[in-house]
């Protein structure tokens, strides 16, 4: 009744982790009661009191463990291995992990020894995408053609929570039976419109072009995009700009980038141009800016739209 769940694939996790939590027949009465979560660091002494608790009114006690086995060292790591083999059997341990563990982690190696249920989730390939797109509308029911799959891999990238979302709104929008096309993603999917307008705004600001950047900026906003929204992906923009231009200074070719990345080849492409138009030192300024920018929306000194209207005038400047 161990499971361990680790890699970066957190749709995966999420759901494997729910088929767990369905097999245990944890109590829906008393579900709350029963289900302890420890999160970031935990130390032997701790799980051990999770795991030995006696179920409330219950067959089943469920302890689920989040980003923590990453964190362990040395003696803790094994100590926690080692009280594996006393969990008891009304106890179901789920280890969720963010990122994959070594395979020489002591408690891993204990998991397996005990046929535990070690699943690494890992993302798809950026190639797989689209295909793993079109086998995810089969997943829910649907289809979606390969010019509309493409579409999404290229502009939303593998986070597969988003895609999934997306997904399925968009099956709901055309109705049983019909496949999802390009012009339905197009017209569903926001999130791919602003982000084709903030790399044209991020193509004006890398040519000092102040009005024509302000121009895409107003062309957001007046869609009804919300200044924060607008600024995460402008913040989203310049943290690319950044790792594509490190890795190029490097010599890392694009294909390196893109597997390094886990973005689309065509938005690597984009970036790897963007990029050429702005130093190091430049860059760094404009993190300087988005900081500023940042912390002057939070702390209320003035409305967004006006610190968006700064922001893009100064990074025309630097």
């Amino acid at each position: 009744m161990i499971t361990i769940l680790h890699g970066e694939n957190a749709l995966q996790r999420g759901e494997l982790a729910a088929a767990v939590v369905t097999r245990s027949g944890l109590s829906p009465d008393f579900g709350d009661i029963n289900t302890e979560t420890l999160t970031d660091s935990i130390s032997a002494g701790e799980l051990r009191r999770a795991c030995l608790a006696i179920p409330f009114l219950g067959d089943v006690r469920l302890v689920i463990v989040r980003d923590a086995l990453a964190k362990l060292k040395g003696d803790e790591a094994q100590a926690i291995a080692d009280l594996l083999s006393e969990i008891p059997p009304t106890t179901w341990l789920i280890f969720d992990e963010g990122h994959a563990l070594l395979k020489k982690h002591p408690v891993l190696s204990a998991a397996a020894a005990l046929g535990a249920e070690v699943t690494t989730c890992v993302l798809p390939d950026t190639r797989d995408l689209p295909q793993w797109i079109r086998q995810r509308a089969q997943h829910h029911g649907g289809k979606i053609d390969a010019r509309a799959a493409a579409l999404l891999a290229q502009n939303i990238g593998v986070n597969l929570l988003l895609l999934d979302q997306e997904i399925q709104k968009l099956l709901l929008y055309v109705g049983e039976d019909a496949p999802i096309t390009a012009e339905d993603v197009n017209v569903m999917v926001p999130y791919i419109q602003s982000a084709d307008v903030i790399f044209q705004m991020v193509d004006a600001l890398g040519q000092r072009d102040a009005r024509l950047a302000a121009s895409h900026l107003h062309r957001l906003l007046d869609v009804g995009e919300h200044p924060l929204g607008i600024f995460g992906m402008i913040v989203r923009q310049f943290r690319l700009l950044v790792q594509v231009r490190w890795m190029s200074d490097h010599r890392q070719t694009q294909p390196q980038i893109v597997s390094r990345l886990k973005l689309h080849p065509y938005v690597v492409s984009k970036v790897y141009a963007q990029a050429a138009r702005f130093s190091a030192t430049q860059l760094r300024e404009a993190y300087r800016l988005l900081y500023r920018s940042d912390i002057a929306v939070k702390r209320g000194e003035m409305p967004a739209e006006v610190v968006l209207d700064l922001l893009v005038a100064q990074l025309t400047r630097i």
